[in-house]
This record gives C-alpha cells, structure tokens and sequence, in this order.
C-alpha cells in the first residue's frame, strides 16, 4: 500500500507491542521501520525502470528482512537509548526488557510491512532473493482510507492518554484487530465479485478460461473483473455494495507474431512475470509500414479506458515485422478531471446504474 498508510501501520504496531515500555518513541521508530521497505525504490536510479520492476517489493519485502535486519535494527536503537532518561509514566528500568521491546518494534514494524503489501494486487516476492515468485491476494486497494483512518485513530488515542501508555497500547492492537479483518473482509469481496461475474457470463453462455477481480481504490467494494477466453477479454466493473449486472467491454486477444516477439524478450519475460501474465497485446499501425506494438498490464485499470490498462510495455516494428527500437515502458495519460473520476469510482462502488 502506500507509503503513508505502511508508515502509519509501522508506528501503530511500535505504540502496541513498545508502547508501555518506551513512550512515544515506539510509535516513531515504529512509523520508520514500517517505512524503511519501500526505500527499495530507490533502486531504479542504479537499475533503470526495468530493473526496478524486478527489484521493488524485492528482498526488503521479503519474511527473513523483518527478523534479521529488524533485530540488529533494535539492538541498535537499544544501545542509543538505554542511557537516556527513561519516558515519562513508564514501568520501572529493565534493560532485558527494553531490549526485547526495541527488537519487538522494528522486527514486527518491518515485517507488517510486507504482510500488508501481500493484500494488494502487486504482488510482492516473500521469498527473495531465494525464490522470485510474486505472491499476491486480492484484498484492498494501494489507497484505502478506512484502512488507513482506523490506525490513525488509534495513534490519535494513544497520543491523548500518552500519560496512560496502557490505554494507547490497548487501543492500538483494537486498531490492528479491526484493520485485519478488513483485509480479509476485502478478500472476501473479491471472492463474491469473481462468483457474481461467473454466474453473469454462465447465463449468457460465456465459459472463460478464468475470471479475476482487482480492487479499486478507496473502498473495498468496486472490484474490475476481468474474464480470460482464447480470442478476447471481457472486461467490466461491479459493486459487491449494490450489485448490478456487468456491462462487459471486450477487448479482442491479438494474435500477432510481433506481439509473440515482444514478449520473448527478457524485457518482454520480465514484465510478463511482474504482471501475473495477465497481459493483453495491441498493434497499432505506424506510417512507416510498421507497427508500435504493446503489452498491456489487465490488472490495472480505468473505467473511463476500460480497453487500456494503466501502464504498459511498447517497441516499434518495421515493416518486415522485425523489432527496430528500444523497448519501453509507459503509463497510459490520467484523466484531466482527476476528482471527477475519482467521483465516478465511488459513484460506481455505492450507486451502480441499473
């Protein structure tokens, strides 16, 4: 998920498992070590644009980083503060124990991180370096405000009772409670909208070799769904909130030796993997003879593009049908009216036309 929200969910967890002991640095440290993950981005800057593909939600999002780097990082903070005043209206000094609690807040404060990211449709690679599978549950949206807004209230409660540390733990691991079952609250949306969307193209006489559904931003009810046959892709929208049927666009399957080409290549094989392979392919005729052909990533999507997705890969073919330029990424424009379409989304989630 975003930044912010990861951020928010570290310094809750650090307020739950070091609040008592260490004050509010526990929800500071928390905030960094829930944070410190997403730094991997920065690896496009050595590795280029492909290169981060591979290497974001790499191997700091993996289940060994929180443990191991997490309890040096502890052990760390503990040396820096176990010569320092101890916070206000806290239990009496216990070198062991505040050991353990720094180690609690950034091994459980890096390894959340990962854990929410698993929940969204991105995929994250919990194995690496040792094993690159993309592992990915369909539960939320990258921005959820819920989400993000049940944590803040509890950090909220622990900032105003900051003299009573127990009640700010307390309200923090209601607050983790309460987030948790909303993620799988989410998976379970995405499991109602694949059966409502099966059952619909059942009754018009449509047997897809698979339907996916991916979360939409800011809620969990508006799910794209997208159904898979050999020569086209169905593509629609529906609210678990208010179903209605799907008003599917179908997006024809390219058949195309340049697109085979495409994806042959290691860019082509490299997207391909960070996209699930859910990939759709288009060929758009170019004024030389040739032709600009794309791979587009189908778990993304618009309503106002519902034959495009959000971002993609492209190269130029000559006429011969060879490849004759880079291979590229790109993103797909955003609309101008970027709250219009943020207020189409909701309107789609909790008032579906019918």
């Amino acid at each position: 998920m975003d930044t912010v929200t990861q951020a928010v969910l570290g310094a809750t967890v650090g307020q739950a498992v070091g609040g008592r002991r260490l004050g509010r640095r526990a929800a500071w440290w928390g905030a960094a070590a829930g944070s410190l993950p997403d730094l991997d981005v920065l690896a496009r800057t050595v590795v280029g644009p492909f290169g981060s593909l591979e290497w974001h939600r790499g191997p700091t999002h993996a289940l060994w980083f929180g443990p191991v780097v997490g309890t040096l990082l502890g052990l760390l903070a503990w040396r820096a503060y176990r010569d320092r005043k101890p916070p206000a209206h806290a239990p009496p000094p216990d070198s062991a124990a505040d050991r353990r609690a720094w180690i609690a807040v950034w091994v459980l404060g890096l390894l959340t991180h990962p854990l929410l990211d698993l929940f969204t449709s991105y995929g994250t690679q919990l194995l690496s370096p040792f094993d690159h599978t993309r592992f990915a549950i369909n539960g939320v949206g990258i921005i959820d405000p819920a989400y993000t807004g049940v944590l803040i209230v509890a950090l909220i409660i622990g900032r105003v009772w900051r003299r009573r540390p127990t009640i700010g733990a307390r309200a923090a691991w209601v607050g983790l409670a309460l987030t948790t079952g909303y993620l799988f609250y989410g998976v379970a949306q995405n499991d109602r909208a694949v059966d409502l969307a099966t059952t619909q193209l059942a009754a018009e006489g449509v047997r897809p070799d698979r339907v996916d559904a991916y979360p939409t931003l800011f809620q969990p009810y508006l799910r794209r769904v997208v159904a898979w046959t050999p020569d086209a892709v169905r593509v629609g929208w529906i609210s678990t909130w208010q179903p209605a049927p799907i008003e599917w666009t179908l997006v024809p399957r390219v058949h195309d030796p340049r697109v085979d080409a495409l994806r042959a290549t290691r860019r082509g094989r490299l997207f391909a993997w960070f996209a699930d392979h859910r990939l759709v392919g288009k060929v758009e005729p170019a004024a030389d003879g040739g032709a600009t052909v794309e791979l587009h990533d189908f778990r993304y999507g618009m309503p106002y593009a519902p034959d495009r997705s959000m971002w993609g890969i492209r190269a130029h073919f000559d006429a011969a049908g060879d490849r004759d330029g880079p291979i590229e990424r790109f993103r797909n424009p955003r609309p101008d009216d970027t709250s219009g379409a943020i207020r189409q989304l909701m309107q789609m989630a909790f008032a579906p036309a019918r």
